[in-house]
């Protein structure tokens, strides 16, 4: 069962509407000064930051039946499927980092966030609250929970999650206009940036894809990814002076494409069975739940 010109619509809608919903209130809030303020940082980021889950939420009560709804939800419950895949790449990220950071540009480690977990063990379920607001709370429900498996039926896996990553990448491009977020600083370095990270953005949304697959298209598995690379350096590195440069964007993307190369190199004929297997999931999934059985746009 192929992704139907109802569905294309519906995804297109889907899209355009957050990236019109988040760059409209990021161009309104430029025009009347509040991205210069640390107040309107934050409404901005919980007026605008959420529109890919509401969106997507609003797109899956508004087209999904209620046996597709409750699959939908249920993928989100927290599982240790493919905990392996994500210990590997925060161990790729961490250690791949502190290399770049310490050979080429001198940034030792302060370990401040880990002195933190010792002195106060609560601190923890802080930490792992944040690794999931910012990002995958407020994101996921629409990137991956909606459109990423209509993208891989429509494009393939690798086409259709880079697509995927391409459109995550340039949705960002209002947090540069807002002084106090590190995109900011890194565009007042060099406008190239943007362009390296949207690059980024491909390459980590490949990375998330695979999770998906080897996690048997969990969307927690999915989204716990995004978390981890959000927030994995912050563990032993509280303040980076490169954050806000093009050079942590570089590395980021070595670190992407290295474990990119180990899955498809090491892992390949495992990987490659997975993939076809839950594909296969996705066609048999939507002829039983019928998800266009509801609402026409």
């Amino acid at each position: 069962m192929n992704i139907t010109s109802k569905e294309v619509r519906q995804l297109r809608i889907f899209f355009i509407a957050t990236i019109l919903w988040t760059w409209t209130v990021g161009l309104v809030f430029v025009m009347v000064g509040l991205n210069e303020t640390a107040l309107g940082e934050i409404v901005f980021l919980f007026s605008a930051g959420v529109a890919p889950s509401a969106v997507g939420l609003f797109m899956v009560f508004s087209t999904y039946t209620r046996q597709a709804r409750g699959d939908y939800f249920k993928r989100f419950i927290p599982t240790w499927r493919g905990a392996w895949f994500v210990l590997l790449y925060a161990t790729l990220l961490l250690g791949l980092s502190t290399a770049v950071l310490v050979g080429f540009f001198g940034e030792l480690p302060d370990f401040n966030t880990v002195k933190g977990f010792i002195s106060n063990p609560l601190t923890i379920l802080t930490f792992v609250f944040f690794l999931y607001m910012w990002g995958p709370l407020n994101e996921e429900f629409g990137w991956r929970g909606y459109a990423l498996d209509k993208m891989l039926i429509r494009h393939g896996f690798i086409k259709g999650s880079l697509m995927l990553g391409f459109i995550w990448g340039i949705w960002h491009l209002p947090w540069i206009f807002f002084a106090g977020q590190w995109q900011a600083r890194a565009f007042q370095v060099s406008p190239w940036w943007f362009v390296v990270y949207v690059a980024q953005c491909m390459l980590f949304s490949l990375v998330i894809s695979i999770a998906y697959m080897l996690s048997n298209r969990s969307y927690f598995t999915a989204a716990t990814v995004h978390g981890v690379g959000n927030a994995t350096v912050g563990l032993i590195y509280f303040e980076v002076s490169l954050s806000g440069t093009i050079w942590y964007a570089v590395t980021a993307i070595g670190v992407s494409m290295v474990i990119i190369a180990a899955t498809f190199g090491l892992f390949g004929r495992r990987f490659k069975a997975k993939r076809a297997e839950q594909i296969g999931q996705i066609h048999r999934d939507r002829e039983k739940f019928s998800m266009n059985a509801v609402y026409s746009m």
